[in-house]
């Protein structure tokens, strides 16, 4: 893992030339079938050098995903640590998700309610799509995407309905067997008239603790989760379209202090915890008929969360964002040009259930960004783009913290042949101080409150990556390089040991610490029959902060050491009623991690770990029989050869250091079979 990837020089020549190597989210005016292809268990979108990866609903629902792990783990640049759903934290390319924009329709989920959760909870099953961008995107992507984004889109009624179909119905029941749980879901659908339709779902489901491959139920794992969502659109006249959706989701259940530790003890009793999300989203698009400059994105989002732990001395705590954002595209002879502002707004509090919500911070971002893609020619596609971001922090005692900066982009996409097509850019993303976790600001007893280093500094992101992709026929293949910065990333630490430069998991003073550096490779190939696909998907990242590689207990959310991941997924279509998959997860073994951690008294702990490697391997099936009408039954059996591993996204084994012999994090489920049904009409 400290392999020094010998392609600075040639990144640098190539980010002269050009654009940004991207996954964003942006439609595209010309899209054609030629920019589509399938590389499993993807759908690629592209045009020029902007790519989507995207995880279909096909995807999702034949492997009945229910938590993130399930929902992200086809892609090897993305791993999901945390056995037990809430403890779940996402890490692209190595970097954590407190560096990703993540966002459900648009609207980002912003912060943390307890450093010790994952930041982000959703239902697979309200999934239309999973758009993943590794590395920074274009300045239409948002603020602060350091590390790449995460985007969760949701079903539409359209995408329900059957042709000519006025009013239809989805429900299904599922069982899985290592938690002995279930889950239940039903979705009304329908159009009220030709311009206007609509949804409603409603998902339950329960699980008890799970087991791991040896049968050992992991404590605090089991949670029941109740979701709600419902969307509604109407199609107007002269090219307009409004949409608004709902969603809720609480989860509650009987969970570790530190749900992401393994085992219960003194310092990490079962707790009652319940957690909840609601997400509302309203937008407006008119790509006016009459006038050509007009195509105009509106969004308004509201997103709260909210935690509730323990029964003595209970702690709280709540964040609500509110987001704008407001674009317009127009075409200019040979100019894709997009330009627009967007607005966010966080508060968070947090405190002792029935007393005074103490701790309270407010951040504001304001941001304008242009984006344009060129044809420069027949075989070029240049784009280059620049947002400013201005950021402001009210913090917890009281000092206003003001920070902007302008993040430039500029690249290219170069068709060597019709098959062979380079792309190569750099990015540079920055972000000023943001709210800070909910549980960190909590006073009380002799919790004194988080504070932040006066001179806080913002964080400044650059990425650089090049590939060569190449399809023809039903082949495909990619390779690209890549390299992320960031540089003076924002860490918790002790005020008396704030010059150690690393980051202490307990600390509450927020101050600049350095350099998160994160270089490597990825080769993905497939190949498609007209009723089989075969996939080899590869990624390595090597991830050091000051020059040492990460580790979650030491940095949590930021940044992670992972091995190098491969992916071999093959889909097998038998006939129009089954189809059969099977998909296998390697992950190379890390030893002899160095750390350096503080003592009680503040002194060092030096020592090494080991993350040892693992493969996994999942079995899914879906079956539409002839004889029994618009009914389908699922068959996945996850860890199909009941392999114990620990995921080297979650919780690293510091037990054998002396004073942390209770820092292991939690190994994962073993085999796991999940029957489902489920009728749509």
């Amino acid at each position: 893992m400290n392999t020094n990837y010998k392609y600075n020089s040639l990144v640098t020549a190539l980010c002269l030339l050009g654009t940004t190597s991207t996954l964003t989210g942006q439609t595209t005016v010309n899209e054609t079938e030629s920019d589509i292809f399938d590389l499993a268990p993807f759908t690629v979108k592209a045009d020029g050098v902007q790519k989507v990866l995207q995880i279909t609903e096909r995807d999702l629902s034949q492997r009945q995903a229910t938590d993130l792990e399930d929902a992200l783990s086809l892609d090897p640049s993305i791993t999901v640590g945390g056995s037990t759903a809430v403890a779940q934290k996402i890490y692209v390319r190595s970097i954590g998700e407190a560096m990703l924009n993540v966002s459900v329709d648009g609207a980002s989920q912003s912060g943390a309610l307890f450093h010790h959760l994952g930041r982000n909870v959703l239902e697979p099953e309200l999934l239309k799509r999973i758009e993943i961008q590794s590395g920074i995107g274009n300045a239409t992507d948002g603020p602060g995407a350091l590390g790449g984004a995460i985007r969760f889109v949701t079903k539409d009624p359209e995408d329900l309905l059957r042709d000519n179909q006025q009013v239809g119905g989805l429900f299904r029941y599922g069982y899985y067997s290592n938690t002995d749980g279930s889950k239940a879901s039903g979705t009304v659908y329908g159009k009220f008239n030709d311009a206007w339709s609509g949804l409603a779902s409603y998902v339950t489901s329960e699980h008890d603790d799970l087991e791991d491959a040896e049968g050992n139920a992991s404590p605090g794992s089991n949670s029941e989760q109740d979701v709600f969502f419902g969307k509604i659109v109407g199609s107007l006249n002269n090219g307009q379209r409004l949409e608004f959706s709902v969603e809720s989701i609480t989860e509650s259940g009987e969970h570790l202090r530190r749900p992401e530790w393994s085992f219960v003890s003194p310092r990490n009793p079962l707790l009652f915890l319940e957690s909840e999300r609601a997400t509302a989203v309203l937008s407006y698009q008119f790509d006016s008929e009459e006038n050509e400059w007009l195509n105009l994105d509106t969004r308004l989002s509201v997103t709260e969360g909210e935690i509730r732990q323990g029964a003595e001395d209970p702690y709280m705590g709540n964040i609500e964002s509110k987001q704008l954002y407001l674009a317009n595209a127009q075409n200019l002879s040979n100019h894709e040009l997009t330009y627009g502002i967007d607005y966010r707004e966080d508060n968070i509090v947090s405190g002792t259930v029935g007393a005074d919500l103490a701790g309270q911070e407010t951040a504001k971002v304001k941001g304008l960004f242009v984006q344009d893609r060129i044809q420069a020619s027949e075989n070029l596609v240049v784009t280059l783009g620049a947002r400013f971001d201005d950021y402001e922090l009210n913090d917890l005692a009281g000092q206003k913290l003001t920070n902007d900066d302008f993040s430039p982009n500029l690249g290219l996409t170069y068709s060597l042949s019709p098959e062979l097509t380079l792309t190569a850019g750099s990015a540079s993303a920055f972000r000023g101080p943001e709210i800070n976790d909910a549980f960190k600001l909590w006073q009380s007893g002799a919790r004194l409150g988080s504070a932040n280093d006066p001179n806080l500094k913002g964080e400044s992101a650059r990425n650089d990556e090049v590939s060569l992709s190449y399809a023809k026929d039903r082949l495909s293949f990619e390779f690209g390089l890549f390299k992320n910065t960031i540089d003076d990333i924002i860490v918790n630490t002790e005020e008396a040991d704030k010059d150690a430069l690393r980051s202490v998991p307990w600390g509450t003073f927020y101050t600049n610490l350095g350099e998160l550096e994160t270089e490597g490779f990825y080769v993905r190939t497939s190949y498609s029959a007209d009723n089989y696909n075969i996939s080899l998907l590869y990624d390595n990242a090597d991830t050091t902060v000051n020059g040492h590689q990460a580790t979650r207990y030491q940095y949590g959310s930021i940044a992670a050491t992972m091995g190098s991941t491969w992916v071999l997924d093959a889909f097998w279509q038998a006939n129009s009623q089954l189809d059969v998959g099977w998909n296998i997860r390697l992950v190379e073994g890390v030893d002899d991690i160095d750390v350096l951690i503080p003592s009680t008294a503040y002194g060092d702990t030096t020592g090494s770990i080991d993350k040892p490697g693992y493969s996994t391997h999942d079995f899914y099936l879906r079956w539409t029989p002839e004889f029994i009408e618009n009914v389908t039954f699922n068959l996945t059996v996850k860890n199909v050869f009941e392999k114990l591993y620990r995921s080297h996204g979650s919780m690293e084994d510091f037990s054998h250091i002396g004073g942390y012999e209770s820092i292991i994090g939690a190994y994962e489920p073993g085999r796991d079979i999940r029957l489902s049904a489920s009728y749509k009409f």
